[in-house]
């Protein structure tokens, strides 16, 4: 497959009267025939409001059928489709309007005048998704545009976990790559159930999930997780006979919370996790308590995602590895500052070759130049190798501390400070210290009605961590500040605790 719009068409082709989307709890549906139809009707209304190939749509929907409607009108009338979340504040969305240069935001009635503020005294419309997903079907008079391989088809916008957020430009045939990967590493399969629950307006949803089950005509149910509610996955995966499920770490952690031994979870083929870290002792826990076959994935929004995968057969004794090799269409290295390859125990930056990669960071040259290099994503992500190959996550390299000389990284740091008793969440982050540079600062999130000093969590640590790598800080906290899919903002952290 060349193109998104192919995946489509064939999928239409070969199932017409196949189930391809739903709405969890009997919601609306559409055949792969229907949603086909459909988003030709939706690329017609796009064409007469004056929005065509290169054009940018942004997408400001939640997990709805309207979501899935509009991302295929854009991209089947050769325009750029930018998914954002619709959480976002007014000013957030319009920097990402105003980025992006988009024509459109294709909005829910309940966030049109968030959207028009966003857009105001702006070169972009403000439409609302029903005049899309209630099109008239496309008169003969409208021909959808050739799409090309090489044609944007998304810019994702980072989670800008390190400030404003920067666009991701990746094209029909990197779309394509990261689907067929998608659709081989999971084993979708015609007419199983693939269920969504993570935002679609983040890369791994929408590339690896929705575009991945359109890959193969596999049916897609559409919910959103609501981290106060975590018996709602069990309950998604009890009602609706689901055999796939991406989540991140947060997501199943949360469920514990509800006992997974108490719901009907035998539908499922593949528990999916990724998106952010989880420790060896996490991964057990999920795996003893929901059962069934677990699979990590490891990559970047840059890279399609696409990068690793540790299969369910390589668990036993590897839980929170990131997996021993690349993914079917990805080359993996392991490199130091010099860009050599690192021996088995150093630890180096991932980089990652693939065809699913990203053409770059949509104005952004800088950027861009630093994270491709000759072919190769460079990831930012600091790894180690052990003796059997697996991959062991470290930290972003541009979380490392340095102290005193030393190289610590938080995530060991974390790791080790987790299993503490009194410790519900921790983030561990540099902090700035006159003589070393920089102090390794522990914030932490307590059980209810634990305490814990310094002192106590230090002599806690001395068996587990060197003297260098222990804090030399702790602060208590009642939530860890959290990006939509579950990774800590440590640049909001450095910035109450920095001083």
């Amino acid at each position: 497959m060349a193109t998104a719009v192919e995946m489509l068409e064939r999928s239409a082709g070969n199932f017409p009267d196949r189930l391809a989307v739903e709405t969890a709890g009997g919601g609306p549906s559409l055949t792969w025939g229907q949603l086909r139809e459909r988003s030709r009707a939706g690329a017609a209304r796009l064409a007469g409001a004056g929005i065509g190939p290169g054009d940018r749509v942004v997408l400001f929907l939640g997990n709805e059928l309207a979501f899935v409607l509009t991302f295929w009108s854009t991209v089947c009338a050769g325009a750029v489709a930018v998914p954002v979340s619709p959480r976002l504040t007014a000013a957030e969305l319009r920097f990402i309007v105003q980025h992006s240069e988009a024509s459109v935001v294709v909005t829910a009635a309940a966030t049109e005048p968030v959207a028009a503020e966003a857009t105001a005294g702006l070169d972009a419309a403000v439409m609302v998704a029903t005049e899309l997903t209630e099109a008239k079907a496309a008169g003969s008079g409208f021909q959808p545009p050739d799409v090309a391989a090489d044609q944007v088809a998304e810019i994702l916008y980072t989670s800008g976990t390190t400030g404003d957020p920067k666009g991701v430009v990746m094209t029909h045939s990197a779309c394509a790559e990261t689907a067929a990967m998608a659709a081989y590493q999971f084993g979708f399969q015609a007419g199983e159930r693939v269920l969504i629950l993570m935002p679609l307006t983040h890369s791994a949803p929408l590339n690896l999930f929705l575009l991945g089950a359109t890959y193969t005509g596999s049916e897609v149910v559409l919910s959103t997780f609501n981290p106060r509610q975590p018996e709602a996955l069990l309950e998604l995966v009890q009602a609706e006979r689901g055999q796939y499920l991406f989540c991140a770490p947060v997501a199943y952690l949360l469920g514990l919370k509800a006992n997974p031994s108490n719901y009907d979870l035998r539908s499922m083929k593949r528990w999916i996790y990724g998106g952010a870290p989880m420790t060896p002792d996490q991964v057990k826990a999920v795996r003893l308590a929901y059962g069934g076959a677990w699979m990590s994935v490891y990559g970047l929004t840059e890279s399609g995602p696409n990068g690793m995968a540790l299969a369910p057969d390589e668990h036993d004794g590897h839980e929170g590895s990131l997996g021993w090799h690349p993914t079917v269409n990805a080359q993996i290295r392991l490199v130091d500052e010099a860009g050599e390859d690192v021996p088995a125990g150093e630890p180096g930056e991932i980089i990652m070759r693939t065809p699913s990669a990203m053409s770059g960071y949509l104005k952004n040259d800088e950027a861009t130049r630093r994270t491709l290099k000759d072919g190769w994503v460079h990831t930012g992500d600091m790894a180690v190798r052990d003796q059997d190959g697996y991959y062991w996550m470290r930290d972003r390299k541009k979380d490392l501390i340095l102290s005193g000389g030393h190289n610590v990284f938080p995530g060991e740091v974390e790791e080790a400070i987790a299993t503490h008793p009194a410790v519900a969440d921790v983030a561990v982050i540099g902090t700035p210290h006159p003589e070393w540079g920089e102090t390794v600062t522990a914030v932490v999130v307590l059980r209810p009605d634990k305490a814990l000093t310094l002192t106590e969590l230090r002599q806690y640590l001395d068996t587990r961590l060197a003297a260098q790598k222990q804090p030399r800080r702790l602060e208590a906290v009642a939530a860890l500040p959290r990006n939509a899919t579950g990774k800590v903002l440590k640049h909001v952290l450095r910035a109450q605790f920095g001083s």
